[in-house]
């Protein structure tokens, strides 16, 4: 049944990604002004063409390490930050108001920001820090909010040691919480990182490519380089949802245990 399942959704993604593809081919026939709406195969020729050159890989590679510096930095800080701020209420008090306020702030005004306090690089990775830190730390915070009441009294009564809590109650109980808070903050993050590739215009980078083919009107590129960050997206999320499934698995295998 659960092969089954499995094959089911991967027929029923494929079906829609030709459904789409379809709609998109009419669209591009209708409009029929390839700078305005090229179509699929136009596209795809133009992917093709683009990934046999080498300088193709190095701008994929400049994008790619920007954003995992950028979200490894918040995930870092925001899980200490939460782990910190769930555990003691006042500290939580104090970060609270500047967690809402960086979570509503929008991107775009992080990205001019940053364009006038930093240069190069450091614009993509402030940027991807200041939208991802406050979605990790939350999750971290409610997965800490959500510990049996009990078992913190458990753990108080026997004097278990800061460090056995840490790695025994804390970590465990906030692990499906920052599951959710890592798989939203990758999502976001791609997005939030050509946004600042394309103003602040690096000397590498995928952002930087898909502003300069606008400039020069190559749409079919533009739609191109923005598959190519799809398909980042698209792995990622893949990856992450099989370590949630094998995480899963295990877990079941303890219970039946």
């Amino acid at each position: 049944m659960k092969i089954s399942t499995t094959v089911r959704n991967v027929w029923l993604g494929i079906a829609a990604l030709v459904g789409a593809t379809v709609i998109w081919y009419m669209a591009a026939l209708k409009v029929g002004l390839p700078v305005i709406l090229p179509t699929p195969s136009a596209v795809f020729l133009q992917l093709t063409a683009m990934v046999r050159k080498t300088v193709f890989w190095h701008h994929v590679g400049a994008t790619l390490l920007r954003g995992l510096a950028g979200f490894l930095i918040s995930l870092g800080v925001g899980l200490v930050v939460g782990l910190a701020a769930g555990i003691f209420p006042t500290l939580e008090a104090l970060l609270r108001p500047i967690i809402v306020v960086l979570r509503s702030t929008p991107s775009m005004a992080f990205i001019v920001l940053a364009l006038v306090w930093f240069k190069g690089d450091w614009v993509t990775i402030f940027v991807i820090f200041l939208v991802v830190f406050p979605m990790i730390a939350q999750n971290v915070i409610e997965g800490i909010r959500n510990i049996d009441r009990e078992l913190l009294e458990m753990v108080t009564v026997f004097r278990v040691r800061k460090l056995r809590r840490l790695t025994a109650l804390y970590l465990p109980s906030v692990a499906s919480y920052l599951a959710a808070g890592i798989a939203a903050g990758l999502g976001i993050t791609w997005k939030v990182l050509i946004a600042a590739e394309v103003l602040a215009y690096p000397r590498m980078g995928i952002g930087t490519q898909m502003d300069t083919a606008r400039t020069y009107l190559e749409t079919d590129k533009v739609f191109a380089w923005s598959l190519v960050v799809i398909g980042i997206g698209l792995c990622f999320d893949y990856v992450l949802g099989a370590i949630r499934r094998k995480q899963d698995e295990m877990r079941k295998g303890s219970r039946n245990v």
